[in-house]
């Protein structure tokens, strides 16, 4: 399934478009950076090439942005990120994905990762189980899974 955040929805906030066939996507459109991995470290990785102003898209093998913080553990209280002092699992990976969507990343979900190939004039090719991307740098943010 892929977002990509294109419209206006009520209250002037930018929205996204889904397709659940990722196929609809041109097949060349060509981002300046690929994030494999929508955890915590993806969704700051995104935030930040966004704030440079880098068209982004992440690729995510589960069914929802957060990683482990989601998966695993929503209800555990996090002491280690700087700037809280403890705060929930479920409510840092709310504050991530709020902060990565602002550059309105391209987001595709339950996609894994199976072929890398590098083309001509700098493009990287990936093939996941579902689409073919292409990509000018690629950045793995894979942990260790849930």
């Amino acid at each position: 399934i892929c977002y990509n955040p294109t419209r206006m929805q009520a209250g002037g906030r930018k929205g996204s478009t889904m397709s659940t066939d990722a196929q609809h996507a041109p097949q060349h459109d060509v981002y300046d950076l690929t994030i494999i991995g929508g955890g915590p470290t993806g969704l700051f990785a995104s935030f930040y090439a966004g704030f440079r102003e880098m068209r982004t898209k992440i690729i995510e093998t589960m069914p929802e942005l957060g990683g482990q913080l989601v998966t695993l553990y929503p209800d555990k209280c996090v002491y280690d990120v700087a700037g809280h002092p403890g705060i929930l699992a479920r409510d840092l990976a709310k504050l991530l994905i709020e902060q990565a969507m602002r550059s309105e990343p391209a987001v595709c979900l339950e996609e894994q990762v199976q072929k890398l190939e590098h083309l001509d004039g700098g493009v990287i090719h990936l093939r996941t189980n579902r689409a073919d991307h292409y990509t000018r740098a690629l950045l793995i943010c894979a942990g260790v899974g849930a």
